[in-house]
């Protein structure tokens, strides 16, 4: 393998209208997996009352997030770093505490392997089954004391399938006795019914090698602020971490919609909701079309398209003005697997029905 893959993400609206011929605002864009209701008032509210502070330098420290944080999670401030998205706090993760060998899922989200590259990490896969898609127990036997860091994502990107707690401590103890650094995205965690059963956030303070990346970006709908966190089991870690980047990464505009969402479980319980119902109607209607589907429990699917096509699916798609996420360039996929985020019923009905036309 070479030593940098082509990685590419959702969301390009730009590229995608002009391959289309249309405005922005006129894609319908499946291709990221952010909230289908928007961002939600209260927010929206803090966010432009945030914005007569744009005048002045943002705290570099992040206190008021990282206090309210430690509120939620009962953790110490020095455990947690808070980052400008999932993304910085990665390859912040990965440059302060520089791998040389590191183990990563295939396919899982392209990221972790960017970051890994970007210190030289010598990186080995666990390729998942495409029978089932799950990761196995047998991941416990590509973990080596030679082995520096696992990433893992639960759900993981993009199959949405889950990891139980118990699993992922039998992992956490292997990683423990290898004296590997595990660390596990939880980014998604939000958008599956009773989430916190799957969740390790609690094993932090007795687990030094955890760590555990989280986001305010998907449920809340602000993918443009860039927002996350991280959390570490290690005493001092995250403000050790902190220092592997920029200063300022985090303006006061994210600030303020951090601190409204880390009170917005009503908001929370909606999307979630509608999440689900949206994407049982998906699942199952992308079945009625004879496609493949994985039946993940976030809020998007993985789906293989029939090869052999004049055009391929997602081509033909953006032509209609519709944006859906090629994974060719995941690990142990190829282009005829696509990942769509759960969108509004209307935008979702659109779908179906092109890509209903594309079959025929």
């Amino acid at each position: 393998m070479k030593a940098w893959r082509n990685i590419h993400h959702g969301g390009k609206r730009r590229d995608g209208a002009a391959a289309a011929d249309k405005r922005k605002e006129d894609m319908i864009d499946f291709s990221v997996n952010v909230t289908p209701l928007g961002i939600p008032g209260n927010i929206r509210r803090a966010m432009e009352e945030s914005l007569s502070r744009a005048g002045w330098y943002p705290d570099d420290s992040k206190r008021n997030l990282k206090e309210a944080l430690n509120i939620k999670y009962s953790l110490p401030v020095e455990n947690i770093c808070v980052g400008n998205g999932a993304s910085d706090l990665i390859f912040r993760t990965v440059f302060a505490l520089r791998p040389k060998r590191a183990l990563v899922p295939a396919p899982t989200f392209a990221e972790y392997e960017a970051a890994l590259r970007c210190v030289g990490a010598q990186i080995e896969y666990y390729e998942i089954n495409h029978e089932d898609f799950q990761v196995k127990a047998d991941i416990c036997g590509q973990i080596y004391p030679e082995t520096d860091m696992v990433f893992l994502c639960n759900p993981n990107n993009p199959t949405g399938l889950l990891m139980s707690k118990d699993f992922l401590m039998t992992i956490l103890k292997r990683c423990e006795a290898t004296d590997t650094w595990m660390v596990v995205d939880e980014c998604f965690l939000e958008f599956v019914r009773q989430g916190e059963r799957y969740s390790l956030i609690g094993e932090l303070a007795a687990h030094p090698k955890l760590l555990i990346i989280k986001s305010f970006t998907k449920m809340f709908g602000i993918a443009g602020l860039r927002l996350g966190y991280l959390l570490c089991g290690e005493e001092g870690l995250g403000d050790g971490i902190d220092k592997f980047g920029c200063d300022w990464n985090v303006n006061c505009v994210a600030e303020a919609a951090g601190l409204e969402a880390l009170c917005s479980a009503d908001y929370e319980n909606k999307v979630l909701a509608y999440v689900e119902a949206e994407r049982e109607w998906l699942y199952e209607e992308l079945m009625r079309l004879d496609l493949k589907v994985v039946s993940g429990q976030a809020n998007y699917l993985l789906f293989e398209a029939p090869c052999g096509a004049k055009e391929p699916l997602g081509e033909w798609l953006l032509r209609q003005g519709i944006m859906i996420r090629c994974c060719d360039d995941y690990v142990n996929l190829n282009d005829n697997f696509y990942r769509i985020g759960i969108n509004t019923h209307e935008a979702n009905k659109v779908l179906i029905e092109k890509i209903g036309e594309w079959l025929r």
